[in-house]
């Protein structure tokens, strides 16, 4: 089976393929459909989820595809790839593979990274009930990135701003200020949003409800976006020296998760994170279940020339959603331009993340195994 034949032409495509190759494999299936956002089409949106797998599996591992919605035919095309390819009978005994599919059906479908109230799930999972994390860098920045057009006129008049401002904070503190979630800002990049996003609602319920009886549960979300061909960094947020830590370098190698090496791979220093989806599953398996995994980001990107060019994905989608709209003349290109980025169609891109992805479910569920063996228990207590 060819890489090319896992990867769909459309979020309508991946997600019905999901769902019949799962039901196909004896997989319990769970499907949700989406209270009010629509497709392209005006086609009804979904996230759906199957179990592979005991029931009372101990040990799971939870697989994530489409957090960032137009990043989602990379993932979708994995969990596609094993469902075919390697299926339940590849499972440890005592473990279970629980994929979630089109985390953001919204954004997967329309090739954006937000969900549609231009939310990023990945900055969503915190309690929203109490003060949410400052972030007063970002209110500088945002005025310079919100332009009624990009053109030459917009490029120049950024780069002489953020000059000003690099000069004062440095580029490390300005990527990390546009990058690590802010609260402020419904309009501009990475919004975390006010309220949990109905897919932060809709998977707490399932991992409470179906993870209860856990004690072991792994954790991988596909992403992609930086720069290369379908190589994996691995970004491990459990703190050093902890049991997820451990595990997760146990299962991949210490030097996926060191890092000097994750961060040449990523371009620069990684930016700090919050309300990511890792830490929110985390908490809600903590009482019952030590907790391991990763967000793994597929390369995906075309070497930028600068990092006015480095942002203009970014632009584009922001462009598209609050200035020219989704109808706009410039709106196929713009929308082709993000897709490029987040899912390149070259063949030599697909086939590296295939092969790849395949290679991280073997090396975690085999992982989880051993794990379950250390502790004696392959079942749920």
């Amino acid at each position: 089976m060819s890489a090319q034949s896992s990867f769909s032409d459309t979020y309508a495509e991946a997600r019905a393929r999901f769902v019949r190759a799962a039901a196909d494999a004896g997989a319990r299936v769970f499907t949700y459909e989406h209270p009010s956002a629509t497709g392209p089409m005006g086609e009804t949106l979904y996230l759906d989820a199957a179990w592979f797998g005991p029931r009372d599996a101990a040990s799971v591992l939870i697989n994530t595809s489409g957090t960032h919605g137009a990043e989602g035919y990379g993932g979708s095309a994995a969990q596609l790839a094993w469902i075919e390819q390697m299926g339940p009978a590849s499972l440890p005994p005592g473990t279970a593979l629980f994929m979630i599919h089109a985390v953001n059906p919204f954004g997967f479908a329309w090739g954006l990274r937000g969900t549609e109230n231009n939310v990023d799930l990945n900055r969503n999972w915190l309690d929203h009930s109490k003060p949410h994390p400052a972030n007063p860098l970002y209110a500088e920045v945002h005025p310079l990135m919100c332009p009624r057009h990009i053109d030459k006129g917009f490029a120049n008049e950024l780069v002489m701003q953020s000059t000003k401002l690099l000069s004062v904070h440095g580029q490390w503190a300005l990527e990390d200020a546009i990058t690590r979630g802010q609260y402020t800002h419904p309009d501009g990049f990475h919004f975390g949003g006010i309220r949990p996003e109905w897919s932060t609602e809709v998977i707490s319920a399932l991992v409470r409800r179906e993870l209860a009886h856990a004690r072991r549960v792994g954790f991988i979300d596909w992403h992609s976006g930086p720069v290369g061909n379908g190589e994996l960094i691995f970004l491990c947020f459990s703190k050093p020296g902890s049991v997820g830590f451990a595990q997760a370098s146990e299962w991949w190698g210490p030097r996926a998760l060191d890092p000097e090496h994750v961060n040449a791979l990523w371009g620069s220093k990684r930016p700090s994170r919050r309300g990511i989806v890792f830490w929110g599953i985390e908490n809600l398996v903590k009482d019952h279940a030590d907790f391991a995994g990763a967000v793994v980001e597929f390369r995906s990107a075309r070497a930028k020339d600068n990092p006015l060019e480095s942002l203009r994905i970014s632009l584009l989608e922001r462009w598209l959603r609050f200035e020219g709209g989704f109808n706009a003349p410039e709106a196929p290109r713009y929308f082709e331009e993000i897709r490029e980025d987040y899912a390149p169609r070259r063949e030599s891109w697909r086939e590296n993340v295939i092969t790849n992805a395949l290679t991280t479910y073997e090396q975690t569920l085999a992982g989880l195994g051993r794990w379950a063996r250390e502790t004696g228990s392959l079942a749920a207590d």
